[in-house]
């Protein structure tokens, strides 16, 4: 067997590795925003109601978790893993309470539109021969004008139709992360040697994660009626 047919065994598993982690946070996540719609969505309300702040508790702690993965993942595995299914569970609440504004049809197309361009642009950056890196900058970068934005919008102008074309400039741009952040697993695995630790695979998985939450949530603004 040749070097160029065992790199991309390796290349493949590390990919499957990848979206294994990416998988168990998506189901975690909707498990937990199922049981707190459907079985514990009372207790959650009146909890919200008297301690609204703890709401926005659960937002910091996941950003903080977010950036503690972020310097600790590729070194503690352990604590990759831990954070990761703690951010999952986390966001599940989170989006529960979003969710609950919308309808099931919304819902739903909202989830099938996120997968699917989730889907098409992982493809893209998995198997184009074309470097993403200035795509993936500028989309990033687009990304921080972007949350200035929708700031400017939630508190200042209040608009409805800024809010919708957010959302559509959401879609575009996350895209764009998606397929850049597909091709830069191909780029960490040639960085280290072939030998990417658990710590890198879940690191990768908690960035595709945020990516299709994103998506998701973009799409949910776009076709959402709410109740």
């Amino acid at each position: 067997m040749n070097n160029g047919v065992i790199e991309n065994v390796g290349l493949n598993k590390f990919y499957s590795k990848i979206y294994a982690f990416l998988a168990m946070g998506i189901g975690i996540s909707a498990i937990v925003s199922y049981l707190v719609l459907n079985v514990f969505f009372f207790e959650i309300v009146m909890f919200l109601y008297q301690y609204p702040f703890a709401f926005y508790g659960i937002w910091i702690a996941e950003l903080v978790l977010v950036v503690v993965l972020g310097v600790k993942a590729m070194k503690n595995p352990t604590l990759a893993i831990s954070g990761f299914i703690l951010y999952s569970v986390l966001n599940g609440i989170t989006l529960a309470v979003t969710l609950a504004m919308y309808t099931e049809g919304t819902v739903v197309t909202a989830f099938v539109s996120a997968a699917a361009t989730f889907g098409g642009m992982s493809l893209i950056g998995i198997f184009t021969k074309r470097d993403l890196s200035a795509m993936g900058h500028a989309a990033y970068s687009a990304l921080i004008g972007l949350i200035i934005a929708i700031f400017l919008n939630a508190f200042i102008l209040k608009s409805g139709p800024v809010d919708y074309l957010i959302s559509i400039l959401m879609v575009i741009i996350f895209a764009g992360i998606t397929a850049y952040d597909n091709q830069k697993i191909r780029t960490l695995y040639t960085q280290t040697g072939g030998q990417p630790g658990t710590g890198i695979a879940v690191f990768m998985a908690l960035q595709l994660y945020l990516d299709f939450i994103n998506l998701f949530l973009a799409f949910l603004r776009i076709f959402g009626k709410n109740n």
